[in-house]
């Protein structure tokens, strides 16, 4: 029987592969919406500032034209990382589900070769047992004639 081992280890590091994978995604996907809020937050203070002073108030409208196009860019970076992000759970899925296919295929193997081995010794306890049996008979037997 082969150890599977290898595969296990192989697999357990493909799995914290994609965990630190996953967690860069999600720290970008989290950057991004941190982005939006910062953005929105900002629009709130160059609203302020428009209303405090006419000349603010005149460059508004072109900032505001350029706020919705960074809004717009941002809120498209946060799909793609929440797409990102759920590719990344996937593929860790499945990853784990190899792994765990894995380790219960090598401790099912295991098990059969310790009932192997557990057979394999009592086949040769019991021949010894009928060998000291047979030879007690025979010495009884023997001792009996003489």
């Amino acid at each position: 029987m082969k150890d599977l081992g290898s595969l296990i280890r192989l697999v357990q590091w493909r799995v914290d592969e994609k965990r630190r994978e996953l967690s860069e995604a999600q720290r970008e996907a989290d950057a991004c919406r941190q982005a939006l809020v910062d953005l929105g937050e900002e629009l709130k203070r160059e609203q302020t500032a428009a209303r405090a002073s006419y000349e603010a108030g005149r460059g508004y409208a072109n900032y505001a034209k350029l706020y919705l196009r960074r809004r717009e860019m941002t809120e498209a970076a946060i799909r793609a990382a929440d797409v990102e992000v759920e590719r990344l759970r996937d593929e860790l899925s499945g990853l784990f589900l190899e792994l765990k296919q894995a380790e219960i295929t090598q401790a099912n193997r295991e098990k059969r070769e310790a009932q192997r081995l557990a057979k394999l010794e009592q086949t040769e306890l019991d021949e010894m047992g009928i060998s000291r049996f047979a030879r007690a008979k025979k010495a009884e037997s023997g001792e009996g004639r003489g």
